[in-house]
């Protein structure tokens, strides 16, 4: 069998030289047309002097999605597959020059002992290798699909096998596969360089031993964006002149949407629900809470207040009942709410109004159509980057407000309850009311909210160094590092925290604290050898060979010996068709 191998070899060279003489002079599969003496020769990329043909390339982004478990059907993984294909070629390349430059060799017999154990390399962009959930390296597949293993390996069946997986000749592939076991080779050298000391293990011991806890406030930024008043004409208009620029840009970036506009209403509204299945005794109760909340309306109540007591419409009630802009026809609006909001002058309050979904009391806000005016724009916009940067700085404001109680508290369970009850004040523009009785014992009472996101008073998980206070923020780690800064007599933050869009106030939640030791360390350091320190190893090892192939790319760049190709294959293939 080694003997066929060694046959097929010799025939191999030939067949290069055929293909070689044939791009040469333009013929063959693939090859570009002479145009008055002059041959365009189309690639994928050089590197080191060595052609990355188009036939590599097509091979390797048929390769990428056998060894991954995302699907190609995503177009942001397609993309990916043929970036991480690109660029897995061009990183091949460059590793397998050092290994050759540090004398590395693979030899032919080298080669067929692979073949004939149905194992293959693959290369991927290590800035891919993440997004694909892959990692270059060595590919097994079973040796049946190969042609048997050892004597009874089947060459034609293996040249069969070449063609249909891997889109090459096995010349080609031959080839292939010693330029990736080059790169292998030196992979493998570049990770074996890095091991874990001592310290680095202690250092990842004390990251995952040393443990907390803190209770905590959170000040949510969308919680306070919807305190602000900005229907305070004067208040807007005041931070309008000081915001002229930004309102200006945002005004260029939005006046072509603004033109030619349908007839359109600006509205809120009340919803009351119906049950589940009512019956017209339940849509008759409805009614009366709904003409219940009108009545307070009507006798100067504040709509936005009686909304977020009252109504049941989940998108908008935190907001006071404000809808979006919508148009007079064609709106998805019911029709009876359409035609109930779009009776009423500015600012009017409408009968209720019954569609399938419940009782409504409707204000209408303002109509506009055709081209809207600059000035009415631009104070819509100062509205909203009004209410955006106000809210920011209500949260701030609350949290240092609250921190300075906290400071000289006794009970800081006192002192959460009063933040809390202080924000729902300001939320509901004064007290909760308790339920009242209407005629027919009919009840309103205000709606449970229980996802209103108020600064409450929190007792945090235990968390370690290389774990969360809360993880669903930016900059989540930043928190946890602030955290293990507290101590028991120093156990509150100094000043109001930022992460992300939120503030956060943390204390040093008393006896809490866990401290790693060098002597639990040492019972446990054989454990972690075989375990936990294995992945920290691992992924040690990871960083330093991006890094080291990112040097060896930015350097080759600088030299001139990298130049991406000038194949359309380069390029995402048209709907429907594929890269054969």
């Amino acid at each position: 069998m080694l003997e066929g191998f060694r046959k097929h070899s010799n025939s191999f060279f030939l067949i290069v030289l055929i293909a070689s003489v044939a791009t040469i002079f333009g013929v063959g599969p693939g090859s570009q047309s002479c145009s008055q003496g002059s041959l365009k020769v189309t690639y994928a990329a050089k590197v080191h002097g060595r052609t990355l043909s188009e036939s590599d390339f097509v091979a390797a982004v048929g390769m990428v999605p056998r060894i991954m478990r995302a699907s190609e059907e995503n177009p942001a993984v397609a993309g990916a597959i043929r970036q991480g294909a690109l660029d897995g070629l061009i990183e091949r390349e460059l590793l397998a020059h050092e290994a050759e430059r540090l004398g590395m060799r693979v030899t032919e017999e080298m080669v067929n002992e692979e073949f004939r154990n149905c194992r293959f390399y693959a290369s991927v962009g290590v800035g891919a290798e993440p997004v694909l959930g892959v990692q270059s390296g060595r590919v097994e597949l079973p040796p049946s699909s190969c042609g048997g293993v050892g004597d009874r390996f089947d060459f034609p069946q293996f040249e069969r096998v070449a063609r249909r997986l891997f889109r090459r000749t096995v010349a080609d592939l031959r080839e292939a596969m010693v330029r990736e076991m080059l790169a292998q080779r030196m992979r493998d050298s570049v990770r074996a360089s890095v091991q874990l000391s001592d310290e680095d293990m202690w250092r990842d011991y004390q990251r995952s031993h040393d443990q907390m806890a803190v209770r905590f406030l959170r000040y949510n930024l969308n919680f306070y964006r919807n305190l602000v008043r900005d229907d305070d004409a004067a208040q807007v208009e005041a931070w309008a002149g000081q915001h002229t620029d930004e309102i200006q840009r945002q005004w260029e970036r939005r006046r072509e949407s603004l033109r030619g506009l349908r007839r359109e209403f600006r509205s809120r509204h009340i919803l009351v629900k119906y049950p589940e299945g009512a019956t017209d005794a339940q849509k008759a109760e409805v009614r009366a809470r709904a003409e219940a909340i009108r009545a307070q309306l009507v006798a100067g109540g504040d709509f936005v207040r009686l909304a977020r007591l009252y109504s049941d419409d989940p998108g908008n009630w935190r907001e006071g009942g404000m809808l979006p802009w919508t148009a007079v026809e064609g709106s998805n609006f019911d029709a009876a709410f359409v035609r109930a909001a779009t009776a009423l002058q500015p600012n009017g309050v409408s009968p209720v109004t019954e569609t399938p979904f419940g009782a409504h009391i409707i204000q209408l806000l303002a109509f506009r159509e055709g081209d809207v005016p600059e000035a009415e724009a631009k104070r819509d916009i100062a509205r909203t980057l009004f209410r955006e940067t106000r809210g920011a700085e209500l949260a701030r404001e609350a949290a240092r407000t609250t921190l300075e109680r906290m400071r000289t508290a006794t009970n800081l369970d006192e002192v959460g309850t009063q933040a809390h009850a202080a924000a729902l004040r300001e939320f509901f523009r004064g007290e909760v009311p308790g339920p009242v009785t209407l005629a027919n014992n009919v009840t309103l009472a205000p709606v449970e909210r229980t996802d209103l996101d108020a600064p409450t008073l929190q007792d945090s998980e235990v968390f370690a160094r290389n774990g969360f206070v809360v993880n669903d923020v930016e900059r989540a780690e930043m928190l946890t590092s602030i955290a293990f800064g507290l101590t028991q007599e120093s156990p509150l933050v100094r000043e109001p925290v930022q992460a992300g869009d939120d503030w956060f106030l943390m204390r040093f939640k008393d006896g809490s604290r866990t401290v790693a030791t060098r002597e639990e360390f040492g019972r446990q350091r054989q454990e972690l050898l075989s375990s936990v320190n294995a992945s920290a190893l691992a992924a040690r090892q990871r960083d330093v060979l991006v890094q080291y192939v990112t040097h060896l790319r930015q350097e080759a760049e600088h030299d001139g010996q990298v130049r991406i190709g000038n194949s359309p294959r380069l390029r995402a293939p048209a709907p429907g068709q594929e890269d054969n």
